[in-house]
């Protein structure tokens, strides 16, 4: 016979009601056959994909969404259902790897470039440089 620590019998033992609860609530929504994604959302997809940029996840979000819209008009709501779960999916990483480009672009620094100090006013930025201006080095004059 183990001994278990009172650390993890406390932790499990407080997890164990959120676990039945969320276990209850799965259960309830699947018999009240209450799917969380259904046909009548095409409409709300393709405008959502339209607002995505260009790229992988969005074509694949969209060649799913035309999936799922035959599979609306020859009545396989299964099917549609399906391949609108994928559209979300691949809708998803497209957004979220739309917000990780919109952050970047904005922070990013312009590496390989020094910009003038106290030192080196001919670099970037300093009031001897002769040459078009460089973002991140701002225009310092004395």
């Amino acid at each position: 016979m183990r001994v278990i620590s009172a650390t993890i019998a406390a932790a499990f033992l407080l997890a164990a009601p959120t676990l039945v609860h969320a276990q209850t609530q799965a259960g309830t929504a699947a018999q009240a056959g209450a799917p969380r994604i259904t046909c009548s959302q095409i409409p709300q997809a393709q405008r959502f994909i339209e607002g995505l940029k260009p790229g992988p996840n969005t074509r694949a979000a969209q060649e799913h969404l035309d999936a799922a819209k035959h599979a609306a008009d020859s009545g396989n709501d299964r099917e549609c259902v399906s391949e609108l779960t994928r559209v979300n999916d691949y809708a998803t990483r497209s957004a979220n790897a739309d917000k990780r480009g919109s952050t970047h672009h904005s922070t990013a620094r312009h590496h390989g470039v020094l910009c003038a100090d106290a030192m080196h006013q001919n670099r970037p930025g300093g009031t001897d440089y002769k040459g078009p201006p460089v973002p991140g080095c701002p225009k310092r004059t004395l």
